[in-house]
């Protein structure tokens, strides 16, 4: 199966998006912020990367940008709740820096998985 990162400063979500991965058979690698994300991409094979916007020291919109100036881009899923209620702004900034999906917390396990399987498939 894949190599993922999930990115999300928030423990609980951080936990749940991993652990249903892992349990669809994913390696997860999972971290509170983007830096560390950085980091981790000059490390190895990652096949794809799922992150939060909203986090401290380089937000999911940074790091989405830093994903695309990388030499090899890769997929990229956004997830949002939004701020004050108010969604659509930011879903549409993950649309146009290139994410293949965005999830609007709160998400169901059967869209996160199905998210990922179209993210991963190649491209003809």
């Amino acid at each position: 199966m894949a190599r993922i990162i999930v990115v999300d400063d928030e423990p609980t979500h951080l936990d749940l998006v991993s652990t249903t991965l892992e349990r669809a058979g994913h390696e997860v690698l999972a971290v509170t912020d983007g830096t560390i994300c950085l980091s981790l991409l000059t490390e190895g094979q990652i096949d794809l990367v799922v992150t939060d916007v909203f986090m401290p020291h380089l937000d999911g919109f940074q790091l989405m940008a830093a994903i695309h100036n990388h030499g090899d881009p890769f997929p990229v899923i956004g997830m949002t709740g939004g701020m004050k209620g108010c969604v659509k702004p930011f879903t549409d900034i993950l649309e146009r820096l290139g994410a293949v999906a965005v999830l609007t917390k709160p998400f169901s396990s059967d869209e996160l998985l199905s998210a990922v399987r179209s993210s991963l498939k190649p491209s003809p």
